[in-house]
């Protein structure tokens, strides 16, 4: 196989064997909406084969950390639309990375919230960057329709 030679993946056709790999840019706003820096972070990388992109919230129960980007409200979408349409336009594919945070996460930064788990089992040793600074992990709800886990 040939970096820079045409491949096939599944039914994507890749003008080269280059993936970018996901990473946490934290850039976005507030309310999990990405911008300009966004679409423009992501079009320079359009000669990859194919870009992952960040972890992107599925909700707005799924965020675990300050200024990550959701897909779960209209100005998200269409926030997202702008940096997709910036990649297709400029010969690129992008597959979004979806993600529930689980367990990690703070309320700080989640409106009073607890973060939401399979059980309800707390991170033990270790602390959660928060808009506040580091805080310890707090036990998190359980989400619905799970089975306890006692351990």
């Amino acid at each position: 196989m040939k970096l820079l030679k045409q491949i096939e993946l599944g039914n994507l056709s890749l003008k080269n064997s280059m993936v970018m790999s996901a990473m946490t840019r934290s850039r976005a706003d507030i309310r999990g909406v990405v911008g300009d820096m966004t679409v423009q972070y992501y079009h320079q990388r359009v000669s990859a084969g194919l870009i992952i992109t960040e972890a992107i919230n599925i909700s707005e129960e799924a965020t675990g950390s300050l200024l990550t980007p959701g897909i779960y409200t209209q100005e998200q979408i269409d926030a997202w639309k702008k940096v997709t349409k910036a990649v297709h336009d400029n010969g690129g594919i992008i597959i979004a990375q979806l993600w529930h945070t689980g367990r990690v996460g703070h309320s700080i930064d989640r409106n009073g919230k607890l973060p939401l788990a399979p059980s309800a089992l707390p991170i033990k040793g270790m602390q959660h960057f928060t808009s506040q600074g580091l805080k310890d992990y707090e036990t998190p709800g359980k989400l619905p329709g799970t089975k306890s886990n006692k351990r």
